[in-house]
């Protein structure tokens, strides 16, 4: 049995080895690819944010989100730290 990429559901697999359990999900997995490499403006964006003298973690944790998911909400306050004592 395989699990279908796009959809998660449980196939049987034949001879060939595939990655989705029928032709519309291949389509539709197509239509929805997430890119898997990141543009060179965003990685020169990311080494000025390395380079950079941050005033703090959260600064930096949302000019690292605004980077590289624009589309996705800020990050809400309150995440915990622990010590390295």
């Amino acid at each position: 049995m395989g699990t279908c990429d796009y959809c998660g559901s449980r196939f049987p697999l034949t001879r060939s080895t595939r990655k989705y359990c029928t032709p519309r999900c291949k389509t539709n997995a197509c239509l929805t690819r997430k890119p898997s490499r990141l543009r060179a403006e965003h990685v020169r964006a990311l080494f000025d944010l390395l380079d950079a003298e941050v005033p703090s973690a959260e600064g930096f944790r949302e000019r690292l989100r605004e980077i590289i998911a624009p589309h996705r909400e800020p990050f809400s306050g309150g995440g915990y730290v622990p010590g390295l004592d």
